[in-house]
């Protein structure tokens, strides 16, 4: 969904903007990378000493105003080049506190022996969001023009504040880090990660998997379309893609406490790696979206599997651990598309398969040598 966003941001700069060009549709992109790393974690400091659900309202509301009046902008022809990088600023600033928050409320909702199912569906909401949002924010670009889509934007964060108003279960604890500051705080969480070699584990596979296939829609178009493959078949085989997806987050969310963590985690990771194998010999179409579907449906085991290892998170460091989570989640990701276009760039495809099939290998060297570690439960 916030590739979504990203889509929509890009066209306002391009389409709406008389003087608007790529290099700034590129930049408002990259800006709001760099407002999440720079404000995601006093966003956790704040989130764990305030009122967290006051907090996400803020957040949320706040993005929504900014969406609104950069639709009231573009209606009037009266929005500056300027001006719509401040108010992407301020959504992308906004985003970060209801972002992370929402990550760090999860547990205060759900039992621990129930967070792998409520990772499953974040996953389905997540592949259903793939689904629908580019065809769906595309078609809303293409009919109404861009006024709508931002309003439509706002919607949605105005929709996140009703759906918390809503929920009725305490999303924080109060008074936490009422005499602490930032500095004492992040040492308290930092020290945390110290004494928990699980949990650290998990950030390093996590991290390195994301290298691997954050650009994993981008190689598939681009393998794609050396098959010269048009852009609808293109979308067909990412929206098959997207649909196994759901599939897998059901299947595992319903059989993720069934089996031990360890076995799991080798078993899907080898399943994964090699799959991925196969785009080395996916010469047609066809084969290229029965690789990319099964890839798709295994993908969301990883995460899955791991979900009850943030029930090791005390509830009074919440929101620190999850924006150092987030903020090296956000990296890896931003690192594998750079890793990605380089190598397609300078490798060619099939080297490209090479060098992140290596790294879904070193994923699964890691998870094999922590039998002891990931057998905890």
């Amino acid at each position: 969904m916030d590739g979504d966003r990203n889509f929509r941001h890009c066209h306002a700069a391009r389409g709406s903007l008389s003087h608007g060009s790529s290099a700034i549709a590129g930049s408002l992109v990259a800006m709001r990378g760099v407002t999440y790393v720079l404000l995601a974690i006093p966003a956790g400091y704040i989130l764990d000493r305030w009122n967290r659900r006051n907090v996400m309202l803020a957040g949320n509301a706040g993005s929504g105003l900014a969406m609104l009046v950069v639709a009231t902008g573009l209606f009037l022809r009266r929005l500056s080049v300027v001006e719509l990088f401040i108010l992407m600023g301020i959504e992308g600033g906004c985003f970060v506190f209801a972002n992370i928050g929402r990550f760090s409320s999860r547990r205060f909702l759900v039992a621990n022996e129930q967070l792998p199912q409520a990772v499953a569906q974040d996953s389905l909401i997540e592949h259903f969001a793939l689904l629908v949002g580019p065809s769906f924010g595309g078609l809303l670009y293409q009919t109404v023009g861009a006024v709508f889509s931002f309003v439509a934007d706002s919607l949605s964060y105005f929709m996140n504040v009703v759906a918390l108003l809503l929920i009725n279960s305490p999303l924080s604890m109060p008074d936490t880090l009422k005499h602490a500051n930032i500095r004492h705080s992040l040492k308290e969480a930092f020290l945390w990660f110290g004494h928990n070699p699980l949990y650290r584990l998990f950030l390093i596979l996590s991290w390195t998997r994301t290298l691997a296939i954050s650009a994993l829609s981008f190689l598939v178009i681009v393998l794609a379309r050396d098959l010269h493959a048009s852009a609808a078949t293109i979308g067909i085989v990412l929206a098959l893609s997207a649909s196994a997806g759901i599939a897998g987050s059901a299947l595992f969310g319903k059989i993720a406490h069934t089996y031990e963590r360890y076995p799991s985690l080798v078993i899907t990771g080898v399943l994964c790696a090699i799959v991925f194998s196969l785009y080395l010999f996916a010469n047609t179409i066809s084969t290229l979206t029965v690789v990319t579907a099964l890839l798709f449906a295994l993908l969301p085991s990883f995460y899955i599997i791991c979900g009850n290892i943030a029930g090791e998170i005390p509830y009074s460091i919440q929101g620190r651990v999850a924006s150092i989570t987030r903020s090296g989640d956000f990296l890896s990701y931003s690192a594998g598309l750079f890793l990605t276009g380089f190598a397609l760039q300078f490798l060619g495809n099939r080297w490209t398969i090479v060098t992140l099939l290596a790294l879904l290998v070193v994923f699964n060297v890691i998870t094999t040598a922590h039998k002891k570690l990931l057998s905890q439960q």
